[in-house]
């Protein structure tokens, strides 16, 4: 009797330690921010992910900050349109174009450019892809982050 208590007992804390692990590794692995990607001789980092009002009730915006190293030897042009959002009906949402403070610039062979980008969601959207498919250029190169935002 005392055998079948003791198994009992270390089936329950087994199980309760599985559960435990299982919740805290869905959260922490399921966010790329501050992953580097490289495509078309760009390194890109999503540095930092914040979620503003929209004018628009039904709908949050997202600001995503970036950080691109242009790693080839030629100048290249990047910014917000170069990125697009997808959310989990695996809609695309582009820059918001009537956001004054999107980013987007060329930048020489060896330099950074820093800015952010804003990109309207449905409210209470909270998993989303950040999809880096350049307007001009190869499209064959993606780049892809899997990101959580912040509840506003």
């Amino acid at each position: 009797m005392k055998k079948s208590k003791s198994w009992i007992a270390l089936f329950v804390l087994s199980l309760t330690l599985v559960a435990v692990i299982a919740g805290c590794g869905t959260t922490a692995g399921a966010d790329d921010i501050g992953k580097t990607r490289t495509a078309n001789d760009l390194e890109m980092t999503v540095t930092h992910v914040e979620t503003l009002n929209s004018k628009n009730d039904k709908m949050q915006l997202a600001k995503i900050d970036f950080e691109i190293t242009n790693v080839g030897s030629d100048e290249a042009g990047v910014g917000a349109g170069d990125f697009v959002v997808e959310t989990k009906g695996g809609k695309k949402r582009e820059v918001d174009g009537m956001h004054a403070n999107n980013f987007g610039d060329a930048i020489a062979a060896g330099k950074m450019l820093r800015g952010s980008g804003y990109y309207e969601v449905p409210a209470g959207e909270q998993d989303v892809t950040v999809i880096y498919k350049p307007v001009n250029g190869k499209a064959d190169q993606k780049a892809t982050w899997t990101i959580t935002l912040p509840e506003k």
